[in-house]
């Protein structure tokens, strides 16, 4: 006799896994079912549980047999035979999971009453595994037996450690299931009659935190931080909860925790990663660093200060995160090519190309090659570059398209105009209407001086995507900028705006087309939003061309200056200084001879004579 515990089939209403063949071999073995747990938030780390030591039986002819008509039925969509036949199959076998087969397709079927049944009957052959009181839970749902069901939860979380966390989780994700008008005051009123109990509190908040209730989430955080202060995941719960929605709390909620409990580097990863989603790069990065101080093997930790580091440009400290973290995980191909693009801003060519070659995965696959045609390009010429781009094994028109707006890059660094132009050309007759190729033709259109066909291009990518607000943005400041069309300039400019109101290139854009109709109040006002959410050089240079025209000179000269501690050598900004202070008397104090000093920035505001 083949022992039934290792081959049964899968059946779960109309989804079936039959063994065929290798069922009678006995060769067909299916792992059990594990319910998920709730995804938000995740506890630190996965519980793990030994597997239980089922019963074992003979796979007698009239088992086998219920158990492919079973198979059988279920693929054929007949429940009712499926359930009966695997019912018998799961109490003549007493098997965990044939039992846990028949409980789910019980449920599915609306046979609630059933499940409970079966539901006992694997509590009696398991009786410490929670997921059979979480399914008769879920049965007594179903028949609309709420108190019963609660009941049966609360004392199941009442009995749990705190440490099994996923417990909580998933105990909150079923109760989320339910009405969600009463389900939390319902479980929250077993909190009254135990008020001690930390894993009930706990449950309450997780399920406060799913059904999205911020005041009854905050109550209830807080009783379970008072009943377990040391306790870290709650705290990490609220953290999380203050980061999205009260982010001034935030800091003063993470900083009292951390004074308490500077040990608690989950809460401390989570504070620092909450610190980016606001945009407070600087401050995050301590928090990582303090993690390292303790853990110097953090992988979070390693990674996401190697990337500050880089984002800064402060490739040595950058690099040295990264190789520590390849230490530890040598299979990860994204930290190879952050080494690769520190050795290629270092003239490192040759380990460059090697962190690319080291990179196996399909995933970073296209991506390493583009960035070793870059480096080819870099160090023997753009020719070199191109002809490695040519040579990659794209999969898709995403990874062509990609490909070829690389190589349009390396052209137009080059200033190759015509042949970027006959590149785009080419790559939109092999994929018409692609919107990555049809904007970038755009672009070139504008830079070839070629507007009735930067303006056709523009127009079809708007009718192809009517909320790409980067196209309406880029055919309104053409018009703006090489046409009279300022009215029709300035509605592209507000609808870009509309769809992207935050997007500083777009403020920029909104700003220039105000100064062009002579809106220099509202221009400057655009501008500033703009240079407020984005260092950037060349918007430095309108903000003060504008501030320049409307008499603010040393506010002009000001803004001129940040321009060009962030980018000494940009074009337009210099461009604009030297064209604006030629028109100028030299008593401003800021003529084209005196742009070599201001290039010594950073440094204070002078009186240059």
């Amino acid at each position: 006799m083949t022992p039934l515990n290792i081959v049964f089939p899968k059946i779960t209403g109309k989804l079936v896994v039959t063994c065929g063949f290798l069922l009678v071999l006995g060769g067909c073995q299916t792992a059990p079912k594990t319910p998920a747990v709730a995804d938000q938030p995740v506890p630190a780390a996965a519980e793990t549980q030994k597997e239980p030591k089922f019963p074992t039986a003979d796979l007698t002819p009239d088992l086998l047999y219920d158990i492919l008509v079973a198979a059988v039925a279920g693929q054929r969509g007949q429940n009712e035979l499926a359930l009966e036949s695997l019912s018998r199959a799961a109490y003549q076998s007493r098997d965990r999971r044939l039992i846990a087969e028949a409980i789910q397709l019980s449920m599915e079927s609306g046979q609630y009453q059933h499940a409970i049944d079966l539901a006992q009957l694997l509590s009696n052959i398991e009786p410490e595994n929670f997921r059979v009181i979480v399914a008769l839970a879920k049965a007594q749902f179903g028949l609309g037996q709420n108190e019963i069901a609660i009941n049966l939860l609360a004392d199941l979380v009442e009995a749990q450690e705190r440490e099994k966390l996923y417990v909580f989780h998933e105990i909150a994700a079923l109760l989320s299931l339910q009405d969600q008008a009463t389900i939390l005051e319902d479980f929250t009123d077993q909190i009254a009659t135990r008020p001690s109990n930390v894993g009930l509190a706990m449950t309450a908040t997780i399920l406060a935190f799913r059904l999205e209730r911020p005041q009854e989430f905050i109550k209830l955080v807080d009783t379970t931080l008072n009943l377990a202060p040391d306790w870290e995941a709650p705290a990490v719960l609220k953290l999380t909860f203050l980061s999205a929605k009260d982010a001034d709390n935030m800091d003063k909620f993470a900083l009292e925790h951390l004074a308490l409990f500077p040990e608690h580097n989950r809460f401390r990863l989570q504070y620092a990663r909450s610190l980016l989603q606001i945009e407070r790069p600087d401050p995050a990065l301590e928090q990582f660093l303090v993690v390292l101080e303790s853990n110097p093997d953090s992988e979070d930790a390693l990674y996401s200060a190697g990337v500050l580091y880089l984002d800064r440009k402060m490739f040595d400290k950058s690099r040295m995160m990264f190789e520590h973290f390849l230490e530890i995980d040598q299979g990860n191909d994204q930290v190879r090519i952050y080494l690769s693009d520190i050795e290629r801003e270092a003239g490192n060519f040759v380990k460059a190309i090697n962190y690319l070659h080291g990179v196996s995965s399909d995933r970073y696959y296209v991506d390493a090659q583009i960035k070793l045609g870059r480096i080819l390009a870099q160090r023997d010429g753009v020719e070199s570059g191109l002809r490695h781009l040519d040579q990659i094994d794209a999969a898709n028109e995403d990874e062509k398209t990609r490909i070829i707006l690389e190589q349009d890059i390396l052209l137009r660094d080059e200033g190759m105009l015509e042949r970027s132009k006959v590149l785009l050309d080419d790559g939109l007759k092999r994929f018409p209407d692609n919107p990555d190729l049809l904007y970038n033709r755009g672009l070139l259109h504008a830079e070839l001086d070629l507007l009735p066909q930067h303006e056709i291009d523009m127009r079809e990518l708007i009718a192809l995507q009517p909320e790409n607000a980067h196209a309406y943005n880029a055919l309104g400041y053409t018009l703006a900028d090489k046409t009279d069309r300022l009215d029709e300039e300035k509605k592209k400019k507000k609808k870009a705006n509309e769809l992207l109101p935050d997007n500083p290139f777009i403020l920029d854009s909104m700003g220039w087309v105000h100064f062009r109709l002579g809106n220099n109040d509202k221009a400057i006002k655009y501008l500033k939003q703009a240079l407020d959410s984005r260092q950037d050089a060349e918007i430095a240079a309108h903000l003060g061309e504008v501030l320049w025209i409307s008499g603010r000179y040393e506010e002009a000269k000001q803004v001129w200056e940040q321009g060009i501690e962030w980018a000494p050598d940009n074009a337009v900004l210099r461009d604009t200084i030297d064209r604006l202070s030629s028109q100028t008397s030299n008593s401003f104090g800021f003529h084209t001879r005196h742009y070599s000093i201001i290039l010594q920035a950073p440094y204070l505001p002078v009186t240059i004579a």
